[in-house]
């Protein structure tokens, strides 16, 4: 997450290199946690339909405590192939991927994508609405849609947040 994007940042900074565009000049990744306080608004919670009172936290300790280990070793091909075959009838599935996410790589992600469903539009780049430079590839399959979104991580929306924001308006927008 947000430690390993400080980490990284500054050794380019320390490097000498000039990050781009990916990251804000003044960007302090362990500074200040948007997602928590985004969520803990009562206005988001009321959109959210959230009917209790609720304090949202990135890492909570209960979660991590009953979390079922067996599960991080479970793989997910059957979980999509069964979503696909008793899908109703117009159920879109898209599955996205940052190209620098260093837990689930991109390439892994390929790997099991490409046997569970044909290929009905080729992999293309998509734009990115602002710079119009390369924002990602994508592939729509006959069950779903892969998109990479170029330069995020793990966590696609934190760290791209203005891509991952046009990727899913596209994917929702049913293009």
């Amino acid at each position: 997450g947000r430690a390993e994007r400080y980490a990284l940042l500054s050794a380019v900074r320390r490097a000498g290199g000039a990050v781009g565009g990916y990251f804000p000049a003044d960007y302090q990744a362990c500074l200040s946690n948007y997602v928590t306080a985004y969520l803990n608004r009562k206005d988001v919670q009321a959109a959210l339909h959230v009917t209790r009172p609720t304090v949202w936290a990135e890492c909570k300790g209960e979660i991590s405590e009953n979390y079922n280990r067996t599960d991080i070793q479970r793989p997910m091909m059957p979980t999509y192939s069964w979503l696909f075959a008793n899908a109703p009838a117009g159920f879109n599935v898209l599955v996205y991927s940052g190209d620098d996410d260093s837990v689930c790589a991109t390439l892994g992600s390929q790997q099991w994508i490409w046997n569970l469903s044909k290929v009905v539009e080729p992999w293309a780049p998509w734009l990115d609405a602002g710079t119009q430079q390369v924002a990602g590839y994508t592939v729509r399959f006959a069950d779903f849609r892969f998109t990479t979104v170029h330069g995020a991580g793990h966590l696609v929306p934190q760290t791209r947040p203005e891509q991952a924001l046009q990727m899913i308006r596209t994917f929702l927008g049913g293009q």
